[in-house]
């Protein structure tokens, strides 16, 4: 028999924190979690992912959405950081990938832990090439403003599991995202 979500927290220690109507406080929360012991906690802690991702067309054409999508997205998670230096960031990645990449690029966002972690794949297997531009050539500065912005970067295997690589950067996130 599966119990109702409403009557399944009425039981166990959670109880006396976790009902519905009620809201559950930071402090209630923490309560909770010394009274369930490290491995809830985690879990916790674990849950207060949020991830939001987008497949968008490969065209020049899309660069301007994809701020956008940035934009939005960390408005509606009240994400207090520097919104203005990650959506230049996913700009120069989703550039990158439609330039040197192959397919529709995919950008992730996802917020846990006091950072914002932003990615963006491609179907391009080829491994990014740093480089310095002259002082005359409008492009090839991408890379060089995602060293210097962001607090750490890199590229990894795609988490879709298809061909290709993905480029992440990560920020400082709100102090509000470090409640735990």
């Amino acid at each position: 028999m599966r119990r109702r979500p409403e009557l399944a927290c009425r039981r166990g220690p959670a109880a006396e924190y976790v009902r519905p109507g009620r809201p559950v406080t930071t402090v209630r929360l923490r309560r909770l979690l010394h009274g369930l012991g490290e491995p809830a906690a985690r879990a916790v802690r674990a849950a207060r992912v949020r991830r939001a991702s987008w497949t968008l067309s490969p065209h020049v054409s899309s660069t301007p959405m994809a701020r956008r999508l940035v934009r939005a997205q960390l408005t509606d998670w009240g994400y207090d950081g520097e919104s203005d230096i990650a959506e230049l960031l996913v700009s120069e990645l989703f550039t990158n990938a439609l330039r040197h990449g192959r397919g529709a690029p995919i950008i992730t966002l996802s917020l846990r832990e006091g950072t914002l972690r932003c990615e963006v794949e491609d179907e391009s297997p080829a491994p990014l090439q740093v480089r310095e531009a002259p002082g005359t050539d409008e492009n090839g500065r991408g890379l060089l403003l995602v060293d210097t912005l962001s607090r750490s970067w890199g590229t990894g295997r795609t988490r879709t599991g298809r061909p290709g690589k993905t480029v992440w950067f990560e920020l400082p996130a709100h102090p509000a995202y470090q409640a735990f």
